[in-house]
């Protein structure tokens, strides 16, 4: 990816971004898209709607069938 800099001024409408926006030029011309980084502050208070006692269970449980055994029996159904 190419990296920019950008003066101080755009760097402060870019900075105060709270969700993805257009950029254009003076013409009113699309020149690109920013998204702005998350910021992890966010999401700390949010939490799994998952019961911790299903993740630990799931964590335990034994993994799935390979993709060939299960292209293999999906041969048979023809």
């Amino acid at each position: 990816m190419v990296r920019i800099t950008v003066d101080h001024e755009l760097g402060s409408k870019l900075s105060a971004a709270a969700a993805a926006l257009e950029v254009c030029d003076g013409a009113g011309r699309v020149i690109g898209h920013f998204i702005p980084v998350a910021d992890a502050a966010d999401y700390a208070s949010v939490s799994s709607p998952t019961p911790a006692h299903e993740l630990e269970r799931r964590q335990r449980e034994e993994p799935g069938r390979p993709l060939s055994e299960i292209l293999h029996d999906l041969g048979k159904l023809r």
